[in-house]
């Protein structure tokens, strides 16, 4: 009985020693790539995310941390743009000198009276699949007009749910207080554009980034009258539009299916099977352009039905992206560092995630001269150096002295017991 008290205060000592060193190996982070930011304002800004960083990382970006010069965690939401919008957010600009349909172009200019900076204008256009060419000049006085962009290609121009689209054309930043829009229309019939305007509470309008896949290889089964196409990313890639370009033959009409190779396990026998992704259709007659969800993988196969019809000749498929965003409030030439590969890490709960909607029009444009934040550039993703306490060796070695000392600690207690 005298022994009692001396017992309980060992056991105490081992239960706090576990605790200390298990709660250390479970906080510790261990990130495997970073990059660098620097803001030149103080503001609710917006940081481009690459499509190297977004394949990389989980797609809610749980494993993804953000921090500031002094290492401090750094609250943020991320923000993934969309094709479709809510028109109820759609906030309109004045329309001037509309001519459609007086000659080879359609054009507009729209009013921005205060010479706010914008880099991009949303339009709302009745569904056409034309292809057209737009050029965009700027004036401060509606009469003498410089060149912004020329080329801008737009098409897809309409929406399957709905009679009309919201399609976005981008350009870089200027604070014209008009920029007139001159739309070709040498070969197809005029655009009906409806309104010109931005959306409130959203980063863009369906910006897309195109990504390279690491091997694309074409192979003829003359067994099936079938065209295999074996597409291979570094990473498991986020791919949220496919276009292919066909040069010949003129006119053709084909059955298309994309498959991931996939195993399974039966009665402890691995099984290996084609698991149809989708299905969709190439026409000579459409642009060839298809829109795509919750689709990310590292590996598939598209597989192109000939029948009895020479194959295609392709020129080109282009894998594109949503462009996403990270938002947070960012601090004057402060330098921050976003990591990412945390796999075991959980989403963050952030504060200012629940003033995601608030987002206004500034924040899509950014407010400094000196740096485009809407979209930014990020420099490329690095491996991040791993230190000591990150080795797993380490983590190993704090385990096993950690099952060392209960062991001896243990035995004191028995010993201390028997007597």
């Amino acid at each position: 009985m005298m022994h009692k008290p001396k017992t309980i205060a060992i056991m105490r000592k081992i239960l706090t020693l576990s605790f200390i060193l298990f709660g250390l190996l479970g906080i510790s982070q261990v990130f495997t790539h970073s990059l660098a930011f620097t803001p030149k304002q103080n503001a609710l800004q917006a940081l481009a995310i690459s499509s190297e960083l977004k394949n990389y990382a989980k797609s809610d970006f749980s494993d993804v941390r953000l921090f500031d010069s002094a290492g401090r965690e750094t609250p943020y939401f991320l923000v993934n743009e969309t094709f479709k919008y809510n028109s109820t957010s759609f906030k309109e600009y004045e329309i001037l000198n509309k001519e459609v349909g007086q000659g080879r172009y359609t054009r507009f200019t729209i009013h921005n009276p205060n010479a706010e900076q914008i880099g991009h204008v949303i339009l709302n256009i009745v569904n056409s699949d034309a292809w057209k060419v737009c050029d965009i000049t700027g004036s401060n006085d509606n009469k003498e007009w410089f060149s912004i962009s020329d080329h801008i290609f737009l098409h897809h121009l309409y929406d399957l749910d709905n009679t009309n689209a919201y399609r976005s054309i981008h350009f870089p930043p200027v604070n014209y207080k008009y920029i007139k829009f001159e739309i070709k229309d040498l070969s197809t019939k005029p655009l009906n554009i409806l309104k010109a305007g931005y959306f409130e509470g959203c980063i863009s309008a369906g910006k897309l980034n195109e990504i390279k896949a690491d091997s694309l290889i074409s192979t003829e089964v003359k067994e099936n009258k079938t065209t295999l196409i074996k597409v291979k990313f570094k990473n498991a890639a986020i791919i949220n539009k496919i276009r292919f370009n066909i040069k010949a033959p003129n006119f053709f009409k084909r059955e298309v299916n994309v498959y991931v190779n996939r195993t399974q396990t039966n009665k402890k026998k691995v099984e290996q099977y084609r698991d149809l992704i989708m299905s969709f259709e190439l026409n000579s007659d459409h642009s060839n352009s298809f829109e795509i969800s919750n689709f990310r993988e590292g590996e598939f196969e598209i597989e192109i039905k000939n029948n009895d019809n020479p194959a295609l000749e392709i020129e080109k498929i282009e894998f594109s992206q949503l462009q996403s965003y990270l938002v947070a409030d960012f601090k004057e030439n402060e330098k921050y560092i976003l990591k990412a590969g945390d796999k075991k890490l959980a989403l963050p709960v952030y504060d200012i995630a629940y003033f995601k909607d608030k987002i206004s029009k500034q924040l899509i444009i950014g407010n400094g001269s000196e740096l485009a934040l809407i979209p930014a550039i990020v420099s490329e993703v690095t491996p991040v150096e791993t230190n000591l306490w990150q080795e797993p060796w380490f983590m190993w070695a704090c385990i096993s002295l950690a099952s060392f000392l209960l062991l001896i600690f243990s035995l004191k207690v028995l010993k201390d017991l028997k007597k």
